[in-house]
Protein backbone atom coordinates (compact mmCIF):
# COMPACT_ATOMS: atom_id res chain seq x y z
CA UNK A 1 0.00 0.00 0.00
CA UNK A 2 0.91 3.44 -0.65
CA UNK A 3 -0.05 6.67 0.93
CA UNK A 4 -2.23 7.33 -1.79
CA UNK A 5 -4.29 3.72 -1.07
CA UNK A 6 -4.34 4.65 2.73
CA UNK A 7 -5.42 8.01 2.68
CA UNK A 8 -8.83 6.55 0.37
CA UNK A 9 -8.66 4.03 3.04
CA UNK A 10 -8.42 6.51 5.93
CA UNK A 11 -11.45 8.47 4.21
CA UNK A 12 -14.05 5.64 3.36
CA UNK A 13 -13.49 4.52 7.18
CA UNK A 14 -14.41 7.74 8.43
CA UNK A 15 -17.45 8.51 6.21
CA UNK A 16 -18.22 4.59 7.39
CA UNK A 17 -18.03 5.46 10.77
CA UNK A 18 -20.29 9.08 10.40
CA UNK A 19 -23.26 6.93 9.12
CA UNK A 20 -22.66 4.35 11.55
CA UNK A 21 -22.88 7.71 14.49
CA UNK A 22 -26.48 8.73 12.00
CA UNK A 23 -27.86 4.90 12.04
CA UNK A 24 -27.16 4.57 15.81
CA UNK A 25 -28.98 7.92 16.51
CA UNK A 26 -31.79 6.80 14.05
CA UNK A 27 -32.29 4.01 15.63
CA UNK A 28 -32.38 4.82 19.26
CA UNK A 29 -35.21 7.29 18.33
CA UNK A 30 -37.18 4.88 16.48
CA UNK A 31 -36.53 2.29 20.09
CA UNK A 32 -38.00 5.16 21.78
CA UNK A 33 -41.01 5.23 20.05
CA UNK A 34 -41.48 1.32 20.00
CA UNK A 35 -43.87 -0.09 22.98
CA UNK A 36 -42.92 -2.92 25.13
CA UNK A 37 -44.84 -5.37 23.69
CA UNK A 38 -43.77 -4.72 20.54
CA UNK A 39 -39.67 -5.10 21.25
CA UNK A 40 -40.68 -7.67 22.76
CA UNK A 41 -42.08 -9.20 19.53
CA UNK A 42 -39.79 -8.38 17.60
CA UNK A 43 -36.84 -9.67 20.00
CA UNK A 44 -38.92 -13.11 19.62
CA UNK A 45 -38.57 -12.67 15.49
CA UNK A 46 -35.01 -11.96 15.72
CA UNK A 47 -34.25 -15.37 17.97
CA UNK A 48 -35.64 -16.74 15.62
CA UNK A 49 -34.26 -15.43 12.47
CA UNK A 50 -30.85 -15.36 14.30
CA UNK A 51 -31.19 -19.39 15.02
CA UNK A 52 -32.32 -20.36 11.67
CA UNK A 53 -28.82 -18.61 10.22
CA UNK A 54 -27.03 -20.12 13.38
CA UNK A 55 -26.50 -16.82 14.51
CA UNK A 56 -27.73 -16.77 18.49
CA UNK A 57 -24.60 -14.84 19.51
CA UNK A 58 -25.87 -11.67 17.59
CA UNK A 59 -29.44 -12.17 18.47
CA UNK A 60 -28.83 -12.11 21.68
CA UNK A 61 -26.28 -9.11 21.61
CA UNK A 62 -28.84 -7.09 19.95
CA UNK A 63 -31.54 -7.82 22.35
CA UNK A 64 -29.50 -7.28 24.99
CA UNK A 65 -28.42 -3.82 23.44
CA UNK A 66 -32.42 -2.94 22.30
CA UNK A 67 -33.25 -3.67 26.14
CA UNK A 68 -30.40 -1.44 27.85
CA UNK A 69 -31.12 1.44 25.60
CA UNK A 70 -34.62 1.38 25.63
CA UNK A 71 -34.43 1.46 29.74
CA UNK A 72 -31.33 3.55 29.99
CA UNK A 73 -31.77 6.35 27.06
CA UNK A 74 -35.53 7.13 28.43
CA UNK A 75 -38.05 9.22 26.12
CA UNK A 76 -36.81 12.16 24.38
CA UNK A 77 -39.86 13.71 23.65
CA UNK A 78 -40.77 17.39 25.89
CA UNK A 79 -43.00 17.25 28.76
CA UNK A 80 -46.22 18.59 27.69
CA UNK A 81 -48.14 21.04 29.68
CA UNK A 82 -51.22 20.40 31.58
CA UNK A 83 -54.06 22.64 30.28
CA UNK A 84 -55.18 25.73 33.11
CA UNK A 85 -58.28 24.85 34.96
CA UNK A 86 -60.50 28.12 34.52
Amino acid sequence: MNRHNHSEALADLNAACHKIAIYWRLYVDWLMEVGWGRLALLSLLALILCGMLMLPGLATLLILVSIFVKIFAGPRRPAQALPDKS
